[in-house]
């Protein structure tokens, strides 16, 4: 046990602690404070810094997404999530819900495709919405964790398709996205 008396008193020259003498350079009380100052500067400027903030994610075409990785910001209460339709994510946890379709090909650089596509003799039109996604606000897109640990967008849009039996029909469909 360390007791106060155990301490060498430098004042009669009783020299270093053992603890101090295999040291090679001689420490002087100056270069302690320093040591003591400077820890306590770093510290001091480390609680005084704010934390970052977290900003929403804007897309392209300027739609916003919500921020939070469980969507309670977007859905307070939650939701129960759809498994995917297709694309990549097809046979993991489910992310995304609502749409008639949700699958990682609807996306483009990890949001809701915008534009048209040609798959075989079907023609489709992308388009990204933000009037769906949230209770009282609306946004184009969410992140959600699923129990694995992985973090996804769902982006919304709507997919028209045109040709090969199709004429015209508009589907609610979810981009699902790794973060």
């Amino acid at each position: 046990m360390l007791a106060f008396d155990s301490i060498p008193d430098h004042d009669r020259g009783e020299g270093r602690s053992g603890a101090l003498r295999d040291l090679k350079v001689a420490g002087r009380r100056r270069t302690v404070l320093k040591a003591a100052v400077l820890g306590a500067l770093t510290i001091g400027a480390a609680a005084l810094t704010p934390p970052r903030r977290v900003r929403a994610e804007t897309g392209p075409n300027a739609l916003t997404g919500w921020d939070r990785n469980d969507c309670r910001d977007a859905y307070p209460s939650g939701y129960a999530e759809d498994p995917d339709t297709g694309g990549e994510f097809v046979n993991t946890y489910a992310a995304c819900w609502a749409g008639g379709w949700r699958s990682s090909e609807f996306c483009e650089a990890g949001w809701h495709k915008f534009g048209t596509a040609v798959v075989g003799d079907v023609h489709v039109d992308h388009t990204p919405i933000a009037t769906m996604c949230g209770t009282t606000t609306t946004k184009n897109a969410w992140r959600w964790t699923t129990p694995d640990g992985n973090v996804y967008r769902c982006s919304d849009g709507f997919s028209t398709y045109w040709g090969g039996g199709q004429t015209g029909q508009t589907y609610l469909t979810i981009c699902r996205a790794r973060v």
